[in-house]
């Protein structure tokens, strides 16, 4: 096993969990019914999910979806950092049955262009927010935080949002999108068609068609690929008494070598590889030293009334925040 489930144990009663800690080199690792965001608060730290790479900074944030496989390391030049991890529990009453385990979302600070920038510097000033309430135990506010940045991500960083060129498509679209995802996650291993896909959303072949020719897939059938390859990882990982053949029949690809071509085509190297780079990468897997938020308290303090000044330079929030 190269990659293993891991789980947050949650306060009673509490939609999120907060981890204060100085990461070393974590162990491969997914989340189930579970969403992260990883915060670095000082230093320098590398996150690795769907095998790229993004160097986090003081401030820096990256969401790994519930299912993705991922690992925080400590950057070899600068290893004295500090991280929170913010896990939010997607079977809690405030986010059960409303899909946020179903949608894919794509968010982190390095990869946000001008156009997401504001909606990035709004989640941020949330977490910083809900961090502050977690760190003061004033448990009132941390069920609204903690639905404004699950809204926050739907609204801005969902996977719809990343390859819908020059927005040419409204929220309606993006909610028939959502049923779109939500319906192929649950059925990749099957033949699925875009014939079906309209068939269940009621929705005109051309003007479906049309839609994906504008984003940046450009078909449905690379949409269905990208799917299929996401979860070919977890059994490559996860399930390594599988051969490759074997996973690429199980994700719904007929034929290996077009399995093969499709992996290479999203990670840049083949599954073999895939798998021998994460064996490497475990032979010196450290485990995290994890701070209660009451050893920290003062320097999470300093951390939160840092970010908030720096917005108060850039006239971006009142004086009055937290």
């Amino acid at each position: 096993m190269l990659a293993r489930e891991q789980s947050v144990a949650f306060a009673k009663d509490s939609p999120v969990a907060v981890t204060i800690y100085r990461v070393r080199r974590q162990m491969p690792h997914y989340h189930l019914n579970e969403l992260e965001i990883i915060m670095c608060l000082r230093g320098e730290v590398e996150v690795y999910s769907m095998h790229e790479k993004h160097v986090l900074q003081a401030g820096d944030i990256k969401e790994a979806d519930t299912y993705d496989i991922h690992t925080v390391t400590a950057n070899a030049k600068a290893s004295d950092n500090l991280v929170a991890s913010f896990h939010f529990n997607l079977n809690h009453p405030l986010f059960a049955g409303k899909g946020y385990e179903l949608l894919y979302y794509v968010c982190n600070s390095d990869g946000a262009g001008k156009a997401k920038k504001p909606a990035l510097d709004r989640l941020r000033r949330v977490l910083w927010a809900l961090l502050y309430e977690e760190v003061h135990a004033n448990k009132a506010r941390i069920p609204t935080l903690s639905a404004e940045v699950l809204q926050i991500l739907r609204d801005s960083f969902q996977y719809f949002n990343d390859i819908n060129l020059d927005d040419a498509y409204s929220k309606s679209m993006q909610d028939r999108f959502e049923h779109i995802i939500a319906y192929m996650l649950k059925n990749y291993a099957d033949r699925i068609t875009m014939r079906d896909i309209c068939q269940i959303e009621h929705l005109n072949y051309n003007y479906l068609s049309q839609f994906f020719k504008t984003t940046s897939l450009k078909t449905f059938r690379a949409f269905l690929h990208e799917i299929r390859v996401y979860h070919s990882e977890h059994m490559l990982l996860c399930n390594t008494e599988m051969s490759v053949p074997e996973i690429g029949y199980a994700c719904g690809f007929s034929d290996p070598k077009f399995f093969y071509r499709e992996f290479k085509k999203k990670h840049g190297h083949t599954p073999h590889q895939h798998r021998i780079w994460y064996r490497n990468y475990n032979k010196l897997i450290a485990e995290d030293t994890v701070f209660s938020l009451d050893e920290k308290k003062q320097e999470l303090n300093d951390c939160v009334a840092c970010f908030y000044s720096n917005l108060i330079c850039e006239s971006l929030i009142p004086l009055s925040a937290p």
